[in-house]
């Protein structure tokens, strides 16, 4: 995963292990100050993510619970829509069809 921030770019490495419409976990050992914006990419099995974030939570724990809570805050449509796929693939629901507006 890349990890920029306050125009410095910088490696974040972790592993997502929670991920929503809203935001995600990432597990790992390197910690970013609350409050700060951070520009994620990753790829899920669904298409290629950016997105713009904010880190709203500090895990400090065990190594298996430590990583960051990123809210998102801006991504592009095709974002939304890779993270809306990979999340309906995860709970078996049918795929969200776009709406046909040319009927």
């Amino acid at each position: 995963m890349k990890f920029r921030g306050a125009g410095a770019a910088a490696q974040l490495q972790g592993r997502i292990t929670d991920l929503s419409e809203t935001g995600l976990f990432l597990a790992t050992r390197t910690f970013i100050p609350l409050g700060k914006e951070v520009h994620l990419e990753f790829e899920l099995p669904t298409g290629e993510v950016q997105v713009v974030g904010e880190v709203r939570w500090i895990a400090r724990g065990k190594v298996a619970e430590q990583g960051l809570g990123i809210r998102f805050l801006r991504l592009t449509s095709q974002s939304a829509e890779a993270i809306d796929m990979a999340l309906d693939r995860a709970s078996g629901i049918a795929p969200r069809r776009k709406p046909n507006l040319l009927k």
